[in-house]
Formats: C-alpha cells, structure tokens, sequence
C-alpha cells in the first residue's frame, strides 16, 4: 500500500506524517480533534507544556479506547449467548419437526 506525506498542524505547529493513501482526510479529522483536546485540557488543567499535555491527552484517549474495548467484549459475549441460544431453538425445532413428519403439513398428533 503506497503512502503520502500529509501535513497537519497541531496546536499551531506543522507536522509532515506519513499517511496510506486514501486516509488522509481521516488523518486531518484525527489532527483536528487531538488539537481541540489539547486545547480543552490546557484551559482545564492549566497545563502549557506541550509533551505535558501531549501525555495527558493520550492517557484520556487511552482510557476511553479501554472502556469501548470492554463495551465492545461485554457486547459480543450477549451476542455469542443469544447465538447459542437461537441455535438451539432451531435445532430443537427441527429435531420436534422431525419427529412428526418431514415435509408434510399434517398436524402433530395429540397426546
């Protein structure tokens, strides 16, 4: 996959990054927003070093990736459990089917 250099600016400050082609707007979008927290985290914090506020925005950015990722296990781990479930119905259903007759439409006896 060929890559383009791509200058964005963060907090004022030109940076050339090397980027795959195709994602550069991606890339700008991400520039955009790591600026705009920089900036909330040096008015909150009144932190004005940059590499100060550089660690604390990647902390932040950290932590919500953690909590999503454990949103996200927490989310396929119903869905393998309503999966297996629904498998089980199916089968159960079939295997009732079968016991009655595969393709005719006649009513199941009463017992």
């Amino acid at each position: 996959m060929s890559t383009e250099a791509v200058e964005i600016v963060i907090l004022g400050r030109p940076y050339k990054v090397s980027c795959p082609a195709g994602q550069q707007n991606a890339l700008r979008a991400a520039a955009v927003q790591l600026s705009e927290k920089l900036v909330e985290l040096r008015q909150r914090s009144r932190v004005t070093n940059n590499e100060q506020l550089a660690i604390m925005a990647a902390l932040n950015y950290c932590h919500e990736l953690c909590l999503e990722k454990e949103k996200n296990h927490q989310y396929s781990e119903t869905m393998d459990k309503r999966i297996k479930l629904l498998q089980q119905t199916i089968e159960a259903a079939l295997i009732e089917h079968g016991r009655y007759g595969d393709s005719s439409h006649e009513e199941p006896p009463l017992v």
